[in-house]
């Protein structure tokens, strides 16, 4: 009896170290890229380079977009069994980068600039709740070229 305890402990322990189960996948490539020729078309620069040449200060901006939190309900089992629940289930919005590039040459022009340089996006996220919330955070010097 008691070398029957001992196994069925060893295989419990065993069991409930495993680690999460692999799975055959398919090959993923992604790909992230950022068109700026509608911008360039307007005679306005964005480039994550330093401009070399005589240029005024016009200032730092930093935009961050955060996507929309939706709600939906969604009728489920009651847990014991007897019926039907209603449960709240919360999903973010898939995260729209040209628009927040948008607005980044929108403050850029609106304070007198005609390019942006050291042009940066960085991921960032957020708890909304117990949701964790993938936002887009994006930075820029903003300038008026001289010539």
């Amino acid at each position: 009896m008691r070398y029957l305890l001992t196994a069925l402990l060893l295989c419990l322990f065993f069991v409930s170290c495993a680690g999460p189960e692999t799975v055959a996948r398919d090959e993923v490539v992604n790909v992230t890229g950022y068109d700026f020729s509608k911008y360039t078309d307007q005679g306005f620069l964005i480039t994550p380079e330093q401009y070399l040449e005589e240029y005024q200060s016009i200032g730092l901006i930093t935009v961050t977009q955060w996507p929309a939190v939706n709600k939906t309900i969604r009728r489920v089992r009651d847990p014991d069994g007897s019926g039907y629940v209603n449960r709240e289930e919360f999903h973010a919005e898939d995260i729209n980068v040209e628009k927040a590039i948008d607005e980044i040459h929108k403050v850029a022009t609106d304070m007198g600039a005609d390019a942006i340089t050291r042009f940066d996006v960085t991921p960032t996220s957020r708890m909304n709740g117990t949701l964790r919330v993938q936002g887009v955070e994006i930075s820029g010097f903003a300038i008026k070229r001289e010539g």
